[in-house]
């Protein structure tokens, strides 16, 4: 007789979403109260941090709601939940960034952005204006927040499918040798 398991899915995908946005955007407002925002490397440490938060959220799963053992599938699906309550909290954040927090963030990023591109020697002049063109279409507050949702989600996602790997830890039946 097969045996359902109730695997609590909401609670902790709330849970360990909230906490990944709290850790991403108290990153960020380090970050910017340190007006380190803007460099480059800020996102590599992000990158390495979300990894390690997704690393550690999924393994608290595993043990705290699942007794220890997870399948590849429910270590996939608790992160993809948490990248998408994670992300609509850190898009939340994202929009009153550039709305109320610093109104002018997205206008120097702009202008930081545009002088990289005339710096460029593989940009050639001719193409300056149709690039700043695209650029100005894509920096807007409305742009950077969905980007924020779906980016967030995607890229939680993605390093769920790598951690999961590494962390399913499967029970074998009593009694069978392994």
């Amino acid at each position: 007789m097969e045996e359902k398991t109730n695997t609590p899915l909401l609670k902790p995908a709330l849970i360990y979403g909230l906490i990944s946005a709290f850790i991403g955007i108290l990153l960020s407002v380090v970050f910017h109260l340190l007006d380190l925002s803007m460099k480059n490397w800020v996102g590599w440490v992000s990158i390495a941090v979300s990894i390690l938060v997704v690393i550690y959220l999924l393994r608290a799963y595993r043990n705290e709601y699942l007794g220890g053992y997870a399948t590849y599938g429910q270590l996939i699906l608790m992160a993809l939940l948490i990248g998408l309550v994670s992300s609509a909290i850190t898009a939340l954040y994202t929009y009153l960034l550039y709305t109320v927090i610093d109104p002018d963030l997205l206008e120097r990023m702009r202008i930081m952005a545009e002088e990289r591109i005339m710096n460029n020697p593989r940009i050639s002049e001719s193409t300056y204006d149709t690039i700043i063109e695209r650029l100005d279409k894509r920096m807007t507050v409305s742009r950077m927040t969905v980007n924020s949702l779906i980016a967030g989600t995607v890229a939680t996602f993605i390093i769920g499918l790598i951690v999961s790997a590494f962390l399913k830890k499967e029970s074998t039946p009593e009694g069978m040798g392994s």
